[in-house]
């Protein structure tokens, strides 16, 4: 009844969630009565481990009851959808409107997600809507606690950002798609059944690739964050199928590096640690393309203080366009995502979505960056 052989979730995330659709469904009858652990070890063919996991699970989300003497239930709240916003509509009809729309951010100080934010509190105000923020700080366990918040509050629809490589399997998301639960994705992720607005990552990474094959002299380098991460993942495509249509020999003249970075918060300081780091001159390298503008402003700032001269020796390029980049004290060439633009794009599809349904909009919405060319490159 559960995949057990899906290694990229917890079993007992499974067969928690498996257990709540089944609750959902009134399979275990209209008193909601559930197995005890060893019938559920039996029903699942898992260990009692794995039971009492997910059971806890359970239990800390209220959707659970125990009845002294009698056992455990379903709680019927749950089961009447007045519990963590597991059930936006009753009886087949929608809730009533309330006029909020939920925001969840990953950091509201950043240069990048603040700019977001100002497209849709405008957007709010001019529809007289009330936005409703909360900011999840690239916790998922907090992330899963603010959604159902918003969840129960009732929010006519949602705007949303996630660190996740992949949501495939996560039962929050599983959860809004499949109750058709107006949300929108403010970024590209994998496996998204969701509707997403993003930047074309794709083209921002080919439009630098293009850039420095016309200006940098040696070697280029490209540096992004982690495998997995789909955003990541293409500008990287983009900038290497662009070397590859000017017949350039990637594993000769291109240096490719990965990194694990943080939040915006601790950005500029990883920037400057590789950039103190990278060796530069021993590779050749003569123009460099980092997946954010503060990652390349701490780069910059590290071949200031090596010696290393910006554009003469290496030409860099950082990609978003945040407003510090023309008080670098080399102001940074980078690419331009329109985020204001991102911001008003998504508010208007979830207007779509509240209105039309899911199937009305599209499942993907890519805005093309362009390139902004400053003395760094």
């Amino acid at each position: 009844m559960v995949d057990l052989n899906n290694t990229d979730e917890h079993l007992y995330d499974l067969v928690a969630r498996d257990l709540k659709k089944k609750i959902r469904e009134y399979y275990f009858g209209q008193e909601g009565k559930i197995p005890n652990y060893l019938q559920l070890t039996e029903m699942y063919d898992v260990s009692m481990s794995t039971i009492k996991k997910a059971m806890k699970i359970l239990n800390e989300e209220h959707v659970l009851v125990s009845r002294v003497g009698k056992g455990t239930f379903a709680n019927k709240a749950f089961l009447e959808g007045n519990l963590n916003g597991d059930s936006i509509k009753k009886n087949g009809s929608e809730h009533h409107k309330t006029g909020k729309v939920g925001l969840m951010i990953r950091d509201i100080d950043g240069p990048y997600f603040s700019g977001i934010y100002r497209a849709l509190a405008d957007k709010a105000d001019t529809l007289h809507q009330q936005l409703m923020l909360t900011v999840s700080r690239d916790f998922h366990q907090q992330e899963d606690s603010l959604l159902r918040m918003m969840m129960a509050h009732e929010v006519d629809g949602m705007l949303l950002t996630t660190r996740r490589k992949s949501i495939f399997g996560s039962s929050i998301y599983d959860l809004l798609y499949e109750q058709h639960i107006p949300t929108v994705l403010l970024h590209d992720v994998y496996d998204a059944k969701l509707p997403i607005v993003d930047v074309n990552n794709y083209l921002g990474g080919s439009l630098a690739a293009e850039h420095l094959l016309k200006h940098a002299k040696g070697n280029l380098s490209v540096i992004v964050g982690e495998h997995g991460f789909r955003a990541d993942d293409l500008r990287l495509e983009g900038f290497l199928d662009t070397l590859k249509q000017h017949d350039i020999d990637i594993e000769d003249r291109c240096h490719v590096f990965r990194y694990s970075f943080g939040t915006e918060n601790t950005a500029f300081d990883e920037g400057y640690k590789l950039g103190m780091s990278l060796a530069v001159k021993n590779l050749d390298i003569g123009g460099i393309f980092l997946f954010n503008d503060l990652i390349a402003m701490g780069f910059q700032k590290a071949m200031l203080e090596r010696g290393i001269s910006i554009p003469d020796d290496i030409r860099v390029i950082g990609f978003d366009n945040i407003e510090r980049c023309t008080e670098a004290r080399i102001p940074l060439t980078t690419i331009e995502v329109p985020r204001y633009e991102i911001g008003v794009k998504a508010y208007e599809i979830l207007r779509n979505f509240m209105r039309d349904g899911h199937t009305k909009v599209p499942p993907r919405t890519l805005i093309d960056p362009k390139l902004i060319v400053r003395e760094s490159a």
